[in-house]
């Protein structure tokens, strides 16, 4: 089994979205963040700085893998509060990652680890 690292890292102003109301953007929000992604962020008091968390850590996996992959073929979701990802019809891998907020900047850093 031949085993292949890569990593991406992200930053994302959180203005891109706070500017952005969800309330009255709910369009724009659904092509970038699935279903489950959005009710995990809208059940905080400033959903924004967790929906630029979770599309830094969307553009880290798209670095990572190095290939062209919807934004909604990237769901990301926590478990035991650490952050995970699941991706749709995507090859053998296993992944680590992170995300962090502070002000008004969010960051992530994806792990791959690929299996021929």
């Amino acid at each position: 089994m031949i085993e292949k690292f890569s990593i991406g890292i992200d930053i994302v102003n959180v203005d891109r979205f706070s500017s952005k109301s969800y309330s009255k953007n709910k369009e724009f929000y659904a092509k970038i963040f699935t279903k489950n992604e959005i009710n995990y962020c809208i059940k905080f008091k400033d959903p924004y700085t967790h929906f630029a968390g979770k599309f830094a850590l969307k553009e880290a996996v798209i670095k990572a893998i190095d290939k062209k992959i919807d934004l909604l073929d990237i769901e990301t979701f926590h478990k035991n509060n650490i952050p995970q990802v699941k991706l749709k019809n995507e090859i053998n891998y296993s992944s680590i990652s992170s995300i962090s907020h502070e002000n008004n900047v969010a960051v992530a850093v994806f792990l791959l680890e690929l299996y021929d």
